[in-house]
C-alpha cells in the first residue's frame, strides 16, 4: 500500500514537471521589425517589453507593449507610439496561437523541432489570422526557445496603419516608407 501511494505521487510529481506551464522571460527575448524608407534605406527595431505565456494544453498567447518600440531614435519612438500605433487607443498588440499538446509532451531535451501556426494577430483594433512557421527547442532545463523560421509579413493596410505611416512620412520628409515589414522573433518560454 505505501509502495504504491509512493508510486503514484512520484507519477504525478513527473508528469507536473513533465507538462508545465511557461512564461516568457522578457530579458531573453525579442520582437523585432525591419521598416524602409526611401526605398532602399532599411533599419531594425524591436519591442523593449513583451510578456506571454504557454500552458500544457498548447494555448500560446504573447502580448506586445507597443510603447516600447526602440528605433535607436527617441522621437522616432515617440512618433511611431503616437502616430502609427496610436497606443493611447491601442496599447498592445497581441498574438494566439495553439500548439498541440501532443506536439508539446513528445518534445525531448535538445531537439528541435519546425512547425507551422495558425495564429491571430490583434493589432490597433483589427484581428486577422496569420500563418507563422517556427522551430522550438526544448533546453535541458524544461525552457523552451521559439523563434520564427521565416518572417511573418504584416501589411499596414491590413491593420489600418497606412495613415499612421503617411504622418510619419510627412513629419520625417521622407519620399516613401515602405508599407510592408517583416516581423521575426526569438522568445524563450520557462517554466
Amino acid at each position: 500500500m505505501i509502495k504504491s501511494t509512493a508510486t503514484a505521487v512520484l507519477l504525478s510529481l513527473m508528469s507536473a514537471s513533465a507538462f508545465a506551464d511557461w512564461t516568457l522571460d522578457n530579458e531573453q527575448s525579442t520582437v523585432s521589425f525591419v521598416s524602409v524608407k526611401k526605398g532602399t534605406v532599411m533599419e531594425a527595431h524591436h519591442f523593449n517589453t513583451i510578456s506571454g505565456n504557454l500552458s500544457e494544453a498548447g494555448k500560446f498567447s504573447l502580448n506586445i507593449e507597443l510603447s516600447s518600440v526602440n528605433t535607436a531614435i527617441a522621437i522616432r519612438d515617440q512618433r511611431m507610439s503616437e502616430h502609427l500605433f496610436e497606443t493611447s487607443q491601442f496599447s498592445h498588440a497581441t498574438i494566439n496561437a495553439l500548439i498541440p499538446a501532443a506536439l508539446l509532451s513528445s518534445l525531448k531535451a535538445n531537439k528541435t523541432i519546425k512547425t507551422t501556426l495558425s495564429s491571430e494577430l490583434s493589432l490597433h483594433g483589427q484581428t486577422l489570422p496569420i500563418s507563422v512557421i517556427v522551430s522550438i527547442t526544448k533546453l535541458t532545463d524544461g525552457s523552451l526557445l521559439v523563434a520564427s523560421v521565416k518572417p511573418a509579413i504584416i501589411k499596414a493596410a491590413d491593420f489600418e496603419l497606412v495613415k499612421g505611416i503617411e504622418k510619419l512620412r510627412q513629419l520625417a520628409g521622407l519620399p516613401s516608407i515602405s508599407t510592408t515589414v517583416p516581423v521575426s522573433f526569438v522568445l524563450r518560454l520557462n517554466t
